[in-house]
């Protein structure tokens, strides 16, 4: 019997160990925290952000971004007297480019759609939940980026897409994310970095979003300059026009 309880310290390390978050909990759960607290995250339904993008060159439009539960994903942007749309219904994208030349909506594919992606439409944002969701989230080390030190995570999504989100040691927030888009059907790397944080009814916002094709120097930088939590958004808004 002696030879039993010699081996209790050794079963009580052994479920520490199980119990004990690990570091991509515990960084996540820090990240959730300092945009407000998951009870916050979770009660958001809905929301509307509009602001102005400004492209390399001087080229500039206006830009209205809503999401909804569950999965609707709209994305507008207004210039030079047109207005192209982007948008999912949470199982079809469609879109209207009319500088691309297409002046009437049209139903996309996964591969062309450039509103498919699940963290875009996801209002929590990948990491909430992210086991629950089917995602893959791991701890790739440390890197300095201009603003500090971030944890790097590589999330791997459930529809298999990557993305690299970069969380700031001392905020907490996420500063960067790097993942690959379709950009007028081809896969491309950007870098999405965000600053100027904000409070907005109890949750924290960048307010300034800077994306950059890897490699490339141009950049666009958009800046929020209103934020509307659970608006009224009609589904209708979301799919495809009759």
């Amino acid at each position: 019997m002696s030879r039993y309880f010699r081996m209790l310290p050794l079963v009580v390390v052994l479920f520490a160990a199980c119990s004990s978050p690990s570091p991509v909990d515990e960084i996540v759960s820090s990240n959730l925290a300092a945009r407000g607290g998951k009870e916050q995250i979770q009660a958001l339904q809905s929301i509307r952000q509009t602001g102005t993008a400004t492209a390399s060159g001087g080229r500039v439009a206006r830009v209205v971004r809503e999401i909804k539960q569950p999965g609707l994903f709209r994305l507008e942007f207004s210039s030079q007297g047109t207005k192209s749309v982007f948008a999912n219904d949470g199982k079809t994208g469609w879109q209207v480019a009319p500088l691309q030349g297409q002046f009437e909506p049209k139903v996309m594919t996964p591969e062309t759609d450039a509103a498919a992606g699940v963290d875009q439409r996801d209002i929590e944002g990948p990491l909430f939940n992210w086991r629950e969701k089917g995602h893959v989230v791991e701890l790739i080390g440390r890197e300095m980026l201009p603003g500090g030190e971030a944890f790097k995570l590589k999330v791997t999504l459930e529809d298999g897409a990557v993305r690299y989100d970069f969380v700031d040691v001392t905020s907490h927030l996420i500063v960067r994310s790097d993942i690959t888009r379709l950009v007028q059907g081809q896969p491309v790397v950007l870098e999405n970095t965000f600053s100027d944080f904000r409070e907005v009814d109890g949750l924290v916002f960048p307010f300034l979003v800077e994306t950059q094709t890897k490699g490339r120097p141009q950049v666009l930088r958009i800046t929020i300059e209103k934020i509307e939590l659970n608006p009224d958004l009609d589904d209708a808004r979301f799919q495809f026009p009759q």
